[in-house]
């Protein structure tokens, strides 16, 4: 057998092109869903599509894809996901000494469409180089991870067979994420009392002034070398002459730390009831023996997004990649990410699963790019550490 396959450089960037032009923003992934669905299928994949575009409101659902391999080594989950941020209709793709970058009016589309060309990479390299030992591989293709993991949260895990998977969905191919932190989502409101503005503004009690007094008090931005947090939304009022009587905030905390987490949720929280009460005590007369109760009030809508991810570089999950791009001449690197990405969600599932780059630049703007090179290397790491799984791995 052979030791490892020669990368279809040509078939890599034409497969890549051909997805950023395919609008694909978050919930509207049917005609990327399509495309990959007929491409894989004609590289002798299996391809089953799930009803999670039904549940998020979407027009398209996960793809579960199965490719069989030719060894009795374990199979291997990789996974990318499909949509793209906005702005993401008619992107125009350009080549310029080596890099692909939008005309500059879109993005780009590399993430994760760089990840999805080297899923597609090993599917033409199974077909057009049987020999080559392989493992049976998974692939976990999602929707709507830009806007908050939805697909992944609804990816059926009990439909693969791998113990262990690869997320493509990051920069450098050179580095292997070893973890990422948790976040919590909070959605505040704050209730005050709706007034005249210029006729009675004493008879109100202003939302708008209460959550200012909330957000003066509390910490947020960086916090420590492990926990962040944001308030990234805020919405409210009717007119200049009303005194507002609602707002409502869409805030975060991250963290690595699940203590550190609680106790920065804690302190947000703590901040909202701790200037309501205040303003309360200075308010009964406005709201004393009335329906309305205690204003002004605060609620929030809390949920966990993803839990904290850890690896340890003796773990299977960073060795093997690691082993990889060293077997390749790179000087391989780990790194912990502040973001969260469909990993966190597999591996909270239950298959561990370690994020890797495929060689993306500036994402989430008009400037996005890929250098070819960069992409080239992302599809030789994963075709790399595929045949060195095959073939018993690294110990």
């Amino acid at each position: 057998m052979k030791t490892g396959y020669n990368i279809l450089e040509k078939d890599l960037l034409d497969d890549f092109l051909a997805m950023v032009q395919i609008d694909s923003p978050s919930k509207s992934e049917r005609g990327m869903a399509d495309w990959l669905t007929e491409k894989l299928v004609s590289l002798g994949c299996k391809v089953e599509e799930d009803d999670a575009g039904s549940k998020v409101d979407g027009n398209a659902g996960n793809l579960l894809v199965y490719l069989k391999g030719n060894t009795d080594a374990d199979p291997l989950l990789l996974s990318a996901h499909m949509d793209t941020v906005e702005p993401a209709n008619g992107v125009v793709p350009i080549i310029e000494d080596g890099v692909v970058r939008s005309k500059g009016e879109t993005v780009l589309g590399s993430d994760d469409k760089a990840g999805l060309a080297c899923i597609v990479q090993l599917a033409r390299l199974a077909k057009d180089q049987p020999d080559v030992p392989r493992p049976d591989l998974e692939f976990s293709i999602h929707i709507s991870e830009e806007v908050g993991l939805l697909g992944s949260k609804l990816i059926d895990v009990s439909k693969f067979r791998s113990k262990i998977g690869f997320v493509l969905d990051d920069t450098d191919a050179l580095k292997v994420n070893t973890g990422s932190p948790g976040a919590v989502r909070l959605d505040y409101t704050v209730y005050g009392k709706a007034s005249h503005a210029g006729v009675a503004p004493e008879k109100g009690i202003s939302a708008l002034k209460v959550a200012a007094e909330i957000l003066a008090k509390m910490n947020f931005g960086r916090i420590d070398d492990e926990t962040t947090a944001n308030v990234g939304k805020i919405e409210g009022g009717t007119a200049s002459n009303v005194v507002t009587e609602k707002i409502t905030m869409s805030a975060e905390a991250r963290s690595h730390d699940p203590k550190k987490l609680k106790a920065q949720v804690d302190h947000m929280n703590g901040c909202f009831e701790e200037v309501c009460k205040k303003w309360q005590e200075a308010s009964k007369h406005l709201w004393e023996g009335t329906e309305e109760g205690p204003l002004p009030r605060w609620e929030v809508d809390q949920g966990e997004d993803y839990a904290p991810v850890k690896f340890s570089e003796d773990d299977y999950g960073v060795k093997l990649p690691m082993a990889a791009g060293r077997s390749l001449g790179w000087d391989m690197e780990t790194k912990v990410s502040g973001g969260g990405t469909d990993g966190s969600i597999l591996t909270q599932k239950g298959i561990p699963s370690v994020v890797l780059g495929v060689g993306m630049r500036d994402i989430h703007s008009t400037k996005e790019n890929i250098a070819i090179s960069d992409l080239n290397d992302a599809a030789k790491l994963c075709v790399t550490l595929v045949t060195m799984h095959a073939q018993g791995g690294v110990s």
